[in-house]
C-alpha cells in the first residue's frame, strides 16, 4: 500500500469505495482519422469505389454533440442515382446467381472485417454522429449489427426450409428518413443481401460516415462484389428520384414516422416498387407486484440513457402496478440521478445527445406539466461548447391517460411513469399506447408474467430484461419482424407471385355480382366471432380437425354428398395432412441467445380475407395453412370456384371447425377485393385485377377523406343492447369524452359514437367476466364508426370526466340521430374543434382484452424474450397469411407491390 501512495496511485480502499474507472489512454480518435484520411471530404460509394462529382455543392457532416462540422459530403443528386442504380442492377444477375452458401460466405467475410481493426473506428464514427455513447456503439451495438449479418449469412448457406423456390427481388432502396442506428440497418441490409438482392442505402449527411465506412469495408479485397452495395448522401427529397428507375423493385424506410411517409411515396402502389414501412417507436415496461423493483429500476434507467440499438427513439413507457408504484419511483429518481450525461466519446459517459434531427421533448414535458403530473429533471453537468443538443434524463409520474407524453413519443433519455391497479389493466393501457416496439414484465411469480406477456399485442416482450435482441431470437418492429424467416421473406419473391404458365387451366368465363358491404359484413363479424375460441384452441385439436376433412374428402366417412371435392390430384388431401402434422408439432421454441433465453410462441393473425380474381381456379391448398395456424378465413370464391371451396368447408365443419372459421361468398374478379378490404380484416391476400382500387383503400386516409357505407350501419336494436348493458353498470363511473368539438350537424353524431366507443372499449380492459361480454356485444353495433378512421391531425380535443350513465344517454341519441339520415359523412374524418386549449384523446385499438388466467406460482425468470407472432410457424404457402400481403403478379401488367408488414 505504501508503494501504491508512494507511485501517486490511488490506495485500494479508495478505488473499491469509488468504483472509477482508469485513466482513458490518451490517442488519436480513430473515427477522427478515418475521416482525415480522406481529408475530411468523403463522396458516395457506387460500383465498388468512390464516386466525387465535381463541381458539386457539398453537405456539412455534422458531429452529434456539438455540431461541429466533420466531414463533407457531395450533395447527391437524380445523376448520381442513376449511376447507383445502374450500378446495383448490374451486378443483381450475377450476385442472385452465386448461390446461397457463396452469398452467405461473402456476409460472413463481411462481419469477420468489421470486427477486426476497423472495429474501434466503426464505433468511433458511431458515436461521432449518432451520439450514442462510445461504451454502447463499441459493445452491444456493434456485437448485434455483426450477429445481425452472421444470422442471415447462416441461413443462406444452409437454406432456410420453407423458402425453396423463392427468388430475389433485384435492387432494393432502403431510405433513411430519420433517427436510424447501425443495428437497425443491418437488420434489413443482412436479409436484404442474403436472398440476393443488390442494395441502395439512402441517407442522409449527418448519418452517411459510418454507412460509407461500412460500404469501403464491402469493397475491400472485394468482400462483395462491386454494385452489391451503394451508398449515397444526399438531401431529404433526394428518394423521390427513384420513381424514375422502374429497377428499382423494392423500398423500404427506416427511422420516419408513419404519417411522414405519404409525402415520401409516390404515385399507385402497382405501378411502382413494393414499399416497406418505418420502424422505430417506444418500449412499454410493465412493472408487477412481485417485481425485484433494484434490478428493474436499474434496466429501465439504464434503457431510458441509452435506448435499444433497434429502437434509438421514442422513449419509455412504464406501468406499475399500485402496490409498488411508489416504491419504484423513488428507485428511478436515484438511478436518473446517477446517470453521467456528456460527450459520447468519452467511454464513462452513459446518456449522449439526442438523435440528430429530433426535435428535444421540452414541449410535451411542459404539457404534462401544466396538465398537473409531477416532473423529475436531473440537472445538466458542464457541458461541451456547442451541446445544445443534450437533455437531462426526466421522469414523468401522475400524468393522466390521455395526456400528450402518453400519445406521442418522445426521443430522449425519457421515462413516463403510471399506475395500474392489475396486470389486466396494464395490459389494457399498453394495448392502446400508440407507437409502441416492444414491451417488458417484470414479475417473479413467471406463470402471472407469462400470462400478461401473452395478452400483449407486440411481437416482442421481454420478461425480466430489457437488453436481449438477437436474430436468431427476434428482433421484433411492433409486431413484426419477428424472426429471421420474417426477415428472409420481406426481401423475396415466393413462387406463387410468378405469372401463370400458358398451359395452366383457366377458370370458366362465369359472372357473377359481387358481394354486398353488408354480407361481406356479416361474414367478417361471424369470423371475428369464431375467432378467439378457434385460435386458442390447442394444435392437436385443430390437427385433428383438418385430419378428419381430409378423411372426408378422400371418400372416407362422413364425405360430403353433393359432388366432388374439386381435388382432382390428391393437393388438397395432402395439405391438410401436411399442415395438420405442422401445427401438431409447431407449439413454441426455447432458443439460446447471448444474454439469455428465448421463447417463441406462434399467435394466430385473426380474420384473414381472400380475394381471388386469376382467370384459373383458386388453389384450394392455400387454405389448410391458415386454418391450421388458428386464423379464421372469409373467402370471396372466383366466377366458379364457390363450389369446390363450399365443400371443402362442409368437410371441416363436419370434422369440428367452428361455422364461422371459414366463410365463402361468390364474388367476381372486380370489386370483391376491394370490398372485402373495407371490412378492416386483420390480413388480406389478393390475387386479382382489383389490386389498384383495393391498395389505395388500404394506404392511409387522405385529410380530408369521407367515409361513406352503402347501407345504414346502425343496428335497429342497439337500444335493447343498451338496455341489457345498464343494469351491469356503475352509473356514476367516470369516463373521458370531449368537450369542445365543433357543432356540427354532418358529423358531431359521428364523432360522438367515436369518443363512447373509446371509452366502453378501456371499460372492456377492466370488466369482469359477467360485464364482458354485454360490452362486446355492444361494442359490436359501434364498430362501423371504425371505418371512418377518424383523427385529431391537430391535437385539439379537450376531454372532460362524465359519468357513464351520461355517456350512453348521449350515445342513444347519436344512434338514433345517425339511423334516420343518409349514410354519407363527406369531411368526418378530421376532428374539429371549437377554439380554446387543446388536449387529445389517447388512440385506444378496437379490440378486445382476454381475462387473466390463474395458476400457482412459480420461480422467478430472468433474462426471457417472449415473441409472439404468425411469422415462425409459417411455411411456403403460410407467407400468403402475412399482415396486408402484397398482391400476386398479373401475366399482362407490371408486378403489382403494396406496403410490407410482417408479421
Amino acid at each position: 500500500m505504501a508503494a501504491l501512495v508512494a507511485l501517486g496511485a490511488a490506495p485500494v480502499a479508495k478505488i473499491f469505495a469509488t468504483m472509477e474507472e482508469g485513466p482513458i489512454p490518451a490517442g488519436i480518435n480513430p473515427g477522427e482519422a478515418w475521416l482525415e484520411s480522406h481529408g475530411r471530404s468523403l463522396g458516395h460509394f457506387v460500383a465498388g469505389t468512390w464516386l466525387k462529382p465535381p463541381g458539386r455543392m457539398s453537405l456539412e457532416c455534422q458531429e452529434a454533440a456539438t455540431g461541429r462540422t466533420v466531414a463533407v459530403v457531395p450533395a447527391g443528386d437524380s445523376s448520381d442515382l442513376a449511376a447507383a442504380v445502374a450500378a446495383a442492377a448490374a451486378a443483381a444477375e450475377a450476385w442472385a446467381g452465386l448461390g446461397g452458401p457463396e452469398r452467405g460466405q461473402r456476409l460472413t467475410r463481411l462481419a469477420t472485417t468489421l470486427d477486426s481493426d476497423r472495429r474501434g473506428t466503426m464505433g468511433a464514427l458511431l458515436a461521432l454522429a449518432g451520439g450514442r455513447p462510445l461504451c454502447q456503439t463499441l459493445g452491444a451495438d456493434l456485437d448485434l449489427g455483426l450477429r445481425l449479418l452472421q444470422v442471415p449469412a447462416g441461413g443462406a448457406q444452409l437454406g432456410l426450409p420453407g423458402l425453396e423456390g423463392w427468388t430475389p427481388l433485384g435492387v432494393v432502396a432502403v431510405v433513411l428518413a430519420g433517427p436510424c442506428s447501425l443495428s437497425a440497418l443491418l437488420w434489413k441490409l443482412g436479409p436484404l443481401l442474403a436472398m440476393g438482392n443488390t442494395a441502395l442505402v439512402l441517407s442522409s449527411p449527418a448519418a452517411a460516415p459510418p454507412l460509407l465506412l461500412l460500404g469501403e469495408l464491402s469493397g475491400e479485397g472485394a468482400v462483395l462484389p462491386p454494385g452489391v452495395l451503394n451508398v449515397l448522401a444526399g438531401p431529404p427529397g433526394l428518394c423521390q428520384a427513384l420513381r424514375a428507375h422502374p429497377e428499382v423493385t423494392s423500398v423500404t424506410f427506416l427511422g420516419a414516422a408513419q404519417e411522414e411517409l405519404q409525402a415520401l411515396v409516390w404515385g399507385s402502389p402497382c405501378r411502382g416498387p413494393r414499399l416497406g414501412g418505418p420502424r422505430g417507436g417506444r418500449v412499454v415496461v410493465i412493472v408487477l407486484d412481485s417485481a425485484d423493483l433494484d434490478s428493474a429500476a436499474a434496466a429501465i434507467a439504464a434503457t431510458a440513457a441509452t435506448p435499444p440499438a433497434l429502437f434509438p427513439w421514442g422513449g419509455c413507457v412504464v406501468l406499475a402496478q399500485d402496490a409498488v408504484a411508489v416504491a419504484l419511483e423513488q428507485r428511478l429518481r436515484a438511478r436518473l440521478g446517477a446517470l453521467r450525461v456528456g460527450d459520447p466519446l468519452d467511454p464513462k459517459t452513459e446518456v449522449g445527445p439526442l438523435p440528430p434531427g429530433t426535435p428535444p421533448p421540452e414541449g410535451v414535458v411542459q404539457e404534462a406539466h401544466e396538465e398537473g403530473a409531477q416532473v423529475f429533471q436531473v440537472p445538466l453537468p458542464p457541458l461541451p461548447e456547442g451541446g445544445h443538443r443534450f437533455y437531462p434524463p426526466t421522469l414523468i409520474s401522475g400524468a393522466a391517460l390521455t395526456s400528450c407524453c402518453l400519445r406521442e413519443p418522445a426521443p430522449g433519455p425519457l421515462l413516463v411513469l403510471l399506475p395500474v391497479r392489475s396486470p389486466n389493466e396494464a395490459v389494457a393501457v399498453a394495448s392502446a399506447l400508440p407507437q409502441t416496439v416492444a414491451a417488458a414484465v417484470w414479475a417473479q411469480d413467471i406463470t402471472v408474467a407469462l400470462d400478461t406477456a401473452d395478452r400483449l399485442p407486440q411481437g416482442l416482450v421481454w420478461l425480466n430484461a430489457l437488453d436481449l435482441l438477437d436474430p436468431s431470437g427476434g428482433c421484433a418492429g411492433g409486431a413484426m419482424d419477428t424472426d429471421l424467416d420474417e426477415a428472409l421473406r420481406e426481401f423475396g419473391c415466393p413462387p406463387w407471385e410468378q405469372p401463370p404458365e400458358v398451359d395452366e387451366p383457366l377458370s370458366p368465363l362465369v359472372t357473377a355480382d359481387d358481394p354486398g358491404d353488408p354480407d361481406l359484413a356479416q361474414a367478417v363479424a361471424a369470423a371475428r366471432g369464431a375467432a378467439p375460441g378457434w385460435g386458442r384452441l390447442a394444435g392437436a385439436c385443430r390437427a385433428r380437425v383438418l385430419r378428419g376433412a381430409a378423411a372426408a374428402l378422400w371418400g372416407g366417412h362422413g364425405t360430403p354428398k353433393d359432388g366432388g371435392s374439386g381435388d382432382t390430384d390428391g393437393s388438397l388431401r395432402r395439405a391438410l395432412l401436411r399442415w395438420a402434422a405442422r401445427v401438431e408439432r409447431g407449439g413454441g421454441a426455447v432458443q439460446e441467445v447471448p444474454g439469455g433465453r428465448v421463447l417463441v410462441t406462434r399467435r394466430p393473425l385473426g380474420v384473414v380475407g381472400v380475394a381471388w380474381g386469376w382467370p384459373r381456379p383458386l388453389p384450394l391448398e392455400l387454405l389448410p395453412p391458415a386454418l391450421a395456424l388458428g386464423n379464421c378465413v372469409v373467402v370471396a370464391a372466383p366466377p366458379g370456384g364457390a363450389g369446390p371451396v363450399q365443400r371443402l368447408r362442409k368437410a371441416l365443419v363436419a370434422a369440428g371447425l367452428p361455422g364461422g372459421a371459414l366463410m365463402v361468398l361468390p364474388g367476381n374478379s372486380r370489386g370483391s377485393g376491394s370490398r372485402l378490404a373495407r371490412q378492416r380484416p386483420d390480413g388480406l391476400w389478393l390475387c386479382g385485377t382489383d389490386a389498384v382500387p383495393l391498395l389505395l383503400l388500404l394506404a392511409a386516409p387522405a385529410p380530408g377523406s369521407c367515409c361513406f357505407f352503402t347501407f345504414n350501419p346502425v343496428s335497429s336494436t342497439f337500444r335493447a343492447h343498451v338496455n341489457n348493458l345498464t343494469p351491469w353498470l356503475l352509473l356514476d363511473y367516470p369516463v373521458a369524452m370531449p368537450s369542445n368539438l365543433e357543432p356540427d350537424s354532418g358529423c358531431s353524431d359521428l364523432w360522438g359514437v367515436h369518443f363512447g366507443a373509446v371509452a366502453l372499449q378501456r371499460m372492456l380492459g377492466v370488466a369482469g367476466k359477467d360485464l364482458a361480454p354485454l360490452l362486446r356485444t355492444f361494442l359490436a353495433q359501434l364498430h362501423f364508426v371504425a371505418e371512418c378512421h377518424i383523427q385529431d391531425p391537430q391535437g385539439c380535443v379537450r376531454l372532460e370526466m362524465v359519468n357513464v350513465s351520461q355517456l350512453l344517454e348521449t350515445l342513444v341519441q347519436n344512434l338514433g340521430v345517425l339511423q334516420g339520415r343518409p349514410s354519407h359523412f363527406p369531411g368526418c374524418a378530421h376532428l374539429r374543434c371549437q377554439p380554446g386549449p387543446a388536449l387529445t384523446s389517447l388512440a385506444v385499438r378496437h379490440e378486445g382484452t382476454l381475462g387473466a388466467r390463474q395458476g400457482p406460482p412459480s420461480p422467478a425468470g430472468h433474462g426471457l424474450v417472449l415473441l409472439g407472432g404468425v411469422g415462425g410457424a409459417l411455411g411456403l404457402a403460410a407467407a400468403a397469411w402475412m399482415l396486408w400481403r402484397r398482391p400476386c403478379a398479373q401475366p399482362s401488367q407490371a408486378p403489382p407491390t403494396s406496403e410490407q408488414d410482417g408479421t
